[in-house]
């Protein structure tokens, strides 16, 4: 009986993997046809400190409407991968479904990055989950939005991979373990706070303990970019801090100090950056100002932010 229950989970396996293998062919096959416009293209990676990765894969294009058939094939694939994946999310044009936990979709380091769905009522939003057969703590997100815009459907997709966020306190508590007999405690994550131009970095363990803290000057930071790393960093700081600080809506001098600050990194900085920098910059803006809007609009703030990724658009 036992043997009959494991060749089972085996086979669910395998189909899961096969539905992978499908969305995953389709969408070159539609990227690699001719009418197909691609906008954009990012492919974010980063190591993890159990030796794995997380990543985000993501594509913006646009394909006539006259390839209604292919494009239709999208959607056949996405529909009947649903079967096989274990968390599903969809929602067309007109539902008055609420955003909720299950579709934000994470990644990164910390999970510390996410792309949530469900966000425009004109749009169409699938998200599909699936385990990752040979790691139990680690899943693939494939993402798929489209909207029609004119004569074409403008399209995004996603596909994620990084731990699974309801067992996120397992795999740290596996990496401190694994580093236990070396070291008492494991870094595993950092918050960057600010007060105006003071910038105040903080390492923490895997038990809340403070490690280190650190504190300097936007103004001595940005005058310490001489590489196109040097700049990530400082973004990755001033991105962190603005949306701490966009929860406090009586914080307005805090928050336009920091997208100041930002916009003007980016005009006088860009051109150490790759093309594909400049795009992780880009979406992490929009990013950014999508936040804003949903939780403290500021035209000023919107506008500063804009600055910064039309200088990083050039």
């Amino acid at each position: 009986m036992r043997q009959i229950v494991i060749m089972a989970l085996l086979l669910l396996q395998t189909v899961a993997v096969l539905a992978q293998e499908k969305i995953e062919t389709i969408f070159k096959i539609v990227l690699n046809d001719p009418s197909t416009e691609v906008l954009s293209n990012t492919n974010f990676n980063v190591d993890c400190p159990d030796g794995s990765v997380s990543y985000c894969k993501y594509t913006e294009f646009k394909l006539p409407t006259k390839k209604k058939k292919l494009f239709g094939e999208i959607e056949k694939v996405m529909l009947n991968a649903t079967l096989k994946a274990y968390d599903v999310y969809i929602k067309k044009p007109g539902s008055n479904a609420q955003l909720v936990k299950n579709n934000k979709y994470v990644y990164g380091v910390n999970n510390e990055y996410s792309v949530q769905l469900g966000i425009n009522k004109s749009h169409y939003y699938y998200g599909l989950c699936f385990n990752d057969a040979n790691d139990p703590l680690r899943r693939h997100a494939y993402l798929y939005i489209w909207f029609k815009d004119g004569s074409n459907y403008h399209c995004y997709y996603y596909h994620i991979y990084g731990v699974i966020p309801a067992r996120f306190d397992e795999y740290t508590s596996k990496i401190f373990a694994s580093n236990k007999p070396t070291t008492k405690t494991s870094v595993v994550r950092t918050k960057t706070y600010t007060d105006g131009d003071v910038v105040v970095t903080t390492t923490y363990d895997n038990n809340g303990n403070v490690k280190s803290t650190q504190s300097s000057t936007w103004s001595a930071e940005m005058n310490n970019i001489k590489t196109d790393t040097d700049f990530m960093l400082q973004f990755g700081n001033m991105r962190v801090a603005l949306l701490d600080a966009i929860k406090d809506a009586g914080a307005k001098t805090l928050q336009t100090g920091i997208v100041v600050k930002m916009a003007r990194m980016c005009k006088e900085y860009s051109k150490l950056l790759t093309d594909n920098e400049k795009k992780t910059c880009m979406n992490s803006i929009n990013e950014m100002k999508e936040k804003l809007k949903k939780t403290n609009a500021d035209t000023f703030m919107d506008g500063m932010l804009q600055e910064a990724w039309i200088a990083l658009s050039k």
